[in-house]
């Protein structure tokens, strides 16, 4: 799995950073708009990023993925 974030299109709701706090964060700093952690998370973490990529209403989080997969 491949996450990229288009920091173009956030709107800083927060959902992925409390859906996926391992993957994405939303400091307070960056007011709010998402960073992306790792953009290979372990498959531990790929519910929670699908579930994040679903939640977002700008369509900012994108996902790929691998083959193996």
């Amino acid at each position: 799995m491949k996450v990229t974030v288009n920091h173009a299109t956030c709107i800083a709701s927060g959902n992925c950073g409390r859906t996926a706090p391992n993957v994405f964060r939303n400091p307070p700093e960056n007011d709010g708009f998402v960073e992306l952690i790792t953009e290979n998370p372990p498959e531990s973490e790929w519910d929670a990023t699908r579930h994040a990529e679903d939640l977002c209403p700008s369509a900012t989080i994108r996902i790929e993925d691998d083959e193996d997969d």
